[in-house]
């Protein structure tokens, strides 16, 4: 069998930057335009909530403009207490993002990884939501696990196998908040477990629940870093 791993999204592999969302851990001499500390310090000093789609959608833009790069990526297990003050997941503790965020300018095209089975798709409605998304069966040695992709366009696969490479999906929009109200990104999370819908997955874990969290929805990194 191949696992050599396709590409989710178009040059996913070699116009990437990896961008640091936990505040403790910005580097001080960190370029002035890749740091979303200061991003979220400027906006709320001139009474601009840095938290909006449309906000982190400059942002994001013009990292990936000044950069040269096509997608930011977000590290796995990584603490976004900062980000998610005064959030309802906030307040319940859950701040420790359980998988991996692809952020990027435009609605890109989204490819299956490998040979796999689409087992579920659907919407999760409201605001700060998944959005529409779908669950990948994969077929992989190295992976026993299903794939969760998140913040979609609402023209979503039919249910089935697919091939390696197959455009399975595009982004969605935050626009009419069809992928749930966010900035353009692509949530991938991996799962252990096949849930009944999206909203009982988890996407943030308490620190006191992160040992168990980690072993139900695994490290998806090799998904996404050549």
């Amino acid at each position: 069998m191949d696992n050599r791993i396709y590409e989710l999204l178009p040059q996913l592999f070699t116009r990437s930057e990896v961008m640091i969302l936990d505040f403790n851990q910005i580097p001080s001499d960190l370029d002035e335009y890749k740091n979303i500390k200061h991003f979220f310090e400027k906006s709320q000093r001139l009474k601009i909530d840095p938290k909006l789609a449309e906000s982190r959608q400059r942002f994001n833009n013009e990292f990936l403009v000044k950069s040269g790069k096509r997608y930011l990526i977000s590290r796995y297990a990584e603490d976004r207490s900062e980000m998610l003050r005064g959030s309802k997941i906030a307040e319940e503790g859950r701040t420790i993002h359980l998988g991996i965020d692809i952020f990027s300018k435009d609605l890109e095209s989204v490819y299956s990884p490998c040979a796999g089975e689409i087992i579920l798709n659907g919407n999760e409605e409201g605001s700060h939501s998944f959005g529409y998304y779908l669950i990948l069966k994969l077929d992989l040695i190295v992976s026993n696990s299903f794939l969760f992709l998140g913040h979609l366009s609402k023209n979503l696969p039919h249910l089935g196998k697919v091939d390696k490479g197959q455009l399975i999906a595009r982004l969605g929009d935050y626009v009419g908040e069809e992928n749930g109200g966010w900035s353009r990104h692509l949530h991938v999370q991996l799962l252990q477990d096949l849930p009944e819908s999206a909203s009982s997955i988890q996407g943030y874990s308490s620190k006191e629940s992160l040992k168990e969290n980690l072993i139900k929805y695994p490290d998806p990194s090799f998904l996404v870093f050549k």
